[in-house]
């Protein structure tokens, strides 16, 4: 997907907010009693490689102020009634994301992901149609969509993410991803490991082959389908098993539960409050336990050995 970006994206990611995971409670637990050795790792991102101010993608922050900055960094023109477009806009957002869930399912997708550029478009189309705003053609989706969720959402990277990333890479392993993202993702993971902005829509540490991204796929976790999508890739390109493989994720039933389910081993990462989701409440995580808990990314070349 080529993007067309028409200001400065950088100063948006150069100005992201410094934050710091907040310590849990868990205790780490790196053994395990499997004698098979790890010959690859997965990923996943938000609330794992990234601290995410919301703890998760899909919690982002909604408010009328970062609404009508992302629209004046992409170039909309909305001079009339700009609080009335900003709350008409922000209401849209939930409506066309429910629109597009109920079609997914129909479709057999039990737990779907939303095409974002369908959601916005159909957001600024709802308002030209109520008189809010006026299209001219010359506006940038995609400056629109990311300074709105780098606003809504803010991010930065895990302690020691790089370095861990690096050292996994020179042992000579596969690393890849499963996340419930957007084309933004790779953009933001890019500029944190690069320091420079790229509209590369891979993640150059990662196999691409291996990297499996829910808007593309239009399926979110805890759908298998999307482990289903790199698994054969790992047996064919590395002669790999799912059972040598760790899935390295914040989320018992996204993450434990699905990569469970799919054969692979689990690292639960309980590094940050934000983002540790235990769904204690869950039928589908009763009695499940990761292979491996950890609450610093470092610790993971121990696990790998």
């Amino acid at each position: 997907m080529a993007l067309n970006f028409r200001s400065d994206i950088k100063k948006w990611l150069v100005s992201s907010e410094q934050l710091t995971p907040i310590p849990t409670t868990f205790c780490p637990n790196l053994k395990t009693d499997s004698k098979e050795k790890i010959k690859a790792v997965i990923f996943d991102i938000y609330g794992t490689l990234l601290i995410s101010s919301s703890g998760d993608i899909d919690q982002a922050s909604l408010n009328k102020d970062n609404m009508r900055a992302a629209m004046e960094a992409g170039g909309f023109d909305f001079t009339n009634c700009k609080e009335q477009a900003c709350s008409f806009l922000l209401e849209q957002l939930q409506e066309q994301v429910k629109q597009q869930h109920t079609a997914l399912k129909a479709k057999g997708h039990p737990f779907p992901d939303v095409d974002i550029f369908k959601v916005w478009k159909g957001m600024f189309e709802a308002a030209q149609n109520s008189g809010l705003i006026k299209l001219t053609g010359n506006e940038s989706w995609e400056d629109t969509i990311m300074v709105f969720e780098l606003l809504s959402n803010r991010v930065y990277p895990m302690p020691g993410m790089k370095e861990v990333l690096l050292e996994i890479k020179e042992m000579g392993l596969p690393i890849g991803i499963v996340s419930n993202a957007q084309f933004y993702t790779p953009i933001i993971m890019n500029y944190f490991l690069t320091g420079e902005f790229s509209t590369n829509q891979h993640i150059d540490l990662f196999d691409e082959d291996l990297s499996v991204y829910s808007y593309k796929e239009l399926r979110a976790k805890p759908d298998t389908a999307l482990f289903d999508k790199f698994i054969p890739v790992l047996n064919n390109k590395y002669n790999i098993e799912p059972s040598e493989t760790i899935f390295v994720g914040n989320d018992m039933l996204k993450d434990v539960y699905t990569a469970t389910k799919a054969g692979l081993r689990t690292v639960l990462f309980a590094g940050d409050e934000r983002s540790l989701r235990l769904r204690e409440d869950d039928q589908r995580v009763k009695g499940l336990f990761p292979d491996f808990i950890i609450n610093d990314l470092k610790q993971l070349t121990k696990i790998i050995g």
